[in-house]
């Protein structure tokens, strides 16, 4: 991974995927005040820990902890102020006009794993000059962001514990975690935490962290490179036989008889318990 603190870069060699051309990417973090500077293409900026406030020419000031992601356009310059432990994953790219929306904004992840780590992979992919490849990766991310926007005015009207609750359980859906601990990462009590979601969704967190493990269990099994085992730990099941029995719950069928059907192109009609 690069460790650059250092926003200047040096533009890795152009190649267009999907109307995206890849300029450079990295991980800044080691400075609390950055000098006003701009770039010839579009910055992404992922704040993984601390605070960042960013001024832009014009007056907007943008102000967010982890999750939150800057789109900067070309040419817009801006100044940076952090604390201490503040640290972003960057990337700088050329866009087809009209490809995405590039308009000056913050838009809150949620502290979405893929993104992050979908950051990091582009550091690495800097490090080999792979750009091709990481401007279709590019190219994914901007879909991401989008989808994550959309969703955005709909998680936006919910209790903010709740919404904080719901990131942590996106982040942490490949462990095992308790309710105390979610509680406790919510910053609520386990009652009140229990009271939000029967609320907002008609059951207890329990039965909620269970449909959304049970769905990404069910993305998973379409590929077929992994394994029964494998699935049950990425979506925080320890024990196989276990995942099987929710899998059989939730969705009527055992992992195994979803894998065939779907591989048969007969489909399987999942539960919405």
């Amino acid at each position: 991974m690069i460790a650059e603190n250092d926003y200047s870069g040096t533009s890795g060699a152009n190649c267009g995927w999907g109307g995206v051309s890849f300029c450079y990417a990295g991980h800044f973090h080691g400075q609390t005040e950055v000098a006003l500077h701009s770039h010839g293409g579009v910055e992404l900026v992922l704040v993984t820990a601390g605070q960042c406030e960013v001024r832009f020419d014009g007056g907007a000031v943008l102000t967010t902890g982890p999750g939150g992601l800057y789109v900067t356009p070309p040419g817009v310059a801006h100044r940076q102020r952090n604390t201490p432990d503040c640290e972003t994953l960057y990337a700088v790219m050329e866009l087809e006009p009209g490809r995405f929306h590039t308009g000056l904004r913050l838009v809150d992840t949620g502290e979405d794993a893929l993104l992050r780590r979908w950051f990091e992979d582009l550091q690495e992919l800097h490090l080999l000059c792979a750009h091709g490849t990481a401007a279709g990766l590019l190219a994914v991310i901007w879909s991401r962001l989008e989808m994550l926007e959309q969703r955005g005015p709909e998680e936006a009207r919910l209790h903010p514990k709740l919404r904080r609750a719901l990131g942590f359980i996106r982040r942490n859906i490949s462990r095992p975690f308790s309710l105390s601990e979610l509680a406790r990462e919510s910053g609520i009590s386990l009652s009140y935490l229990n009271l939000l979601f029967r609320r907002e969704f008609g059951v207890g967190p329990l039965a909620w962290i269970s449909g959304c493990r049970m769905r990404r269990a069910r993305q998973l099994l379409l590929d077929p490179s992994r394994n029964i085992a494998e699935i049950a730990e990425l979506v925080g099941c320890t024990d196989a036989n276990y995942f099987t029995r929710r899998f059989r719950q939730f969705h009527g069928v055992s992992p195994l008889e979803f894998r065939r059907k779907a591989a048969s192109g007969n489909g399987v009609r999942a539960s919405r318990s």
